[in-house]
């Protein structure tokens, strides 16, 4: 968890880096996924695990929306 704010020089493997790639891109602009990002996931995952990834992002990054639409408590609130 530590080294996911930097996860580029973590100890992730690249394909692990091309799906924090990808979820950071998706979070921060989703029209921006475009085919040169896409094929860099693409050379780590196959069709259907690209498509299960995108479902799991999407899902979470809506979740965070819920929680802050909804003001709901989270991490270190829920457990103080």
């Amino acid at each position: 968890m530590a080294a996911l704010p930097n996860y580029e020089a973590g100890p992730f493997s690249e394909r692990e880096k091309a799906a924090l790639r990808y979820a950071d891109q998706m979070y921060v602009d989703h029209h921006k996924v475009d085919d040169a990002l896409w094929a860099r996931l693409r050379a780590h995952y196959s069709e259907d695990e690209a498509l299960e990834l995108s479902w799991a992002i999407a899902e979470f990054i809506a979740l965070g929306k819920i929680i802050k639409v909804f003001d709901l408590p989270f991490g270190a609130e829920v457990a103080g």
